[in-house]
């Protein structure tokens, strides 16, 4: 760990602060300062105690950490759902995926790391904020060089046919994009969405059924997660969840209209 690279420090409660190393930085805390010389000394594992006692742990941020703290243009995709997208698109190394929108970059990146630095993401846009702030959260955290960003209307663009292996759409009307989109993706793959409300799931499916476009329905459902206050002998749920946050949609493209 060295200056420029991020580092999350946790207290003894489990709070969490993320931030860059710089030389002659410091960390302010209400019981004292930590010093960024101090906190690369100590590198990922390590613990710094402040003048007041107070004892921290030194971490190299896990990728469902950086993007549940990171800048964001948008509410961010949770990284409960968006490890769960990646498996609904079965995604490997070497796999081009579509993606739309950019958003904050949160999917982009689990995206990116899932296919690697052989594959591709193809990350669509309408809004320059928004790509822009993307951009630089994928570059600030690891930066792999396999993300294409394109700032445009997915909806109006043409797609070279049969070249995806997976699409995911988080955007609010998915079916407008459908008809771009399908040409596009390979027979017997996935294409996903991301879904904050079920009236946008009916509207998708009944979408694709009176367009007669040839995706099967495999499954919608939402990840929960139920986390645990655990203290020995004292165990029990905690007191404040993360609930309901999004629909997943999974389709499977199939070769015949109808």
């Amino acid at each position: 760990m060295d200056f420029g690279d991020l580092a999350l420090l946790q207290d003894r409660q489990g709070r969490t602060y993320l931030f860059r190393l710089q030389e002659g930085g410091a960390f302010h805390y209400h019981r004292g300062l930590i010093r960024h010389e101090d906190l690369r000394a100590a590198g990922p594992g390590g613990r710094v105690v402040t003048p007041h006692g107070e004892v921290f742990t030194v971490h190299r941020p896990s990728l469902e950490e950086y993007v549940l703290k990171m800048p964001r243009a948008t509410t961010p995709t949770y990284p409960k759902d968006a490890i769960t997208l990646c498996l609904l698109l079965d995604l490997a190394p070497g796999m081009r995926v579509l993606e739309a929108g950019s958003g904050s970059g949160g999917l982009t990146l689990f995206l990116a790391r899932a296919v690697g630095p052989t594959g591709q993401v193809y990350s669509y846009e309408v809004r320059p904020k928004h790509q822009t702030q993307a951009q630089r959260n994928l570059e600030a955290y690891e930066h792999w060089g396999n993300v294409v960003w394109v700032l445009a209307d997915l909806a109006q663009s043409e797609l070279p046919p049969a070249f995806f292996d997976a699409v995911a759409l988080d955007m609010m009307e998915p079916w407008k994009v459908l008809p771009a989109v399908t040409p596009a993706l390979k027979p017997d793959r996935f294409l996903a969405c991301y879904l904050p409300n079920l009236t946008q799931v009916i509207a998708l499916l009944q979408a694709i059924e009176s367009q007669g476009l040839p995706y099967l329905h495999e499954r919608t459902l939402e990840v929960l997660h139920r986390e645990w206050d655990v203290r020995p002998p004292v165990a029990h749920p905690k007191f404040q969840q993360v609930g309901h946050t999004a629909f997943l949609v999974q389709l499977r493209r199939t070769h015949h209209e109808g």
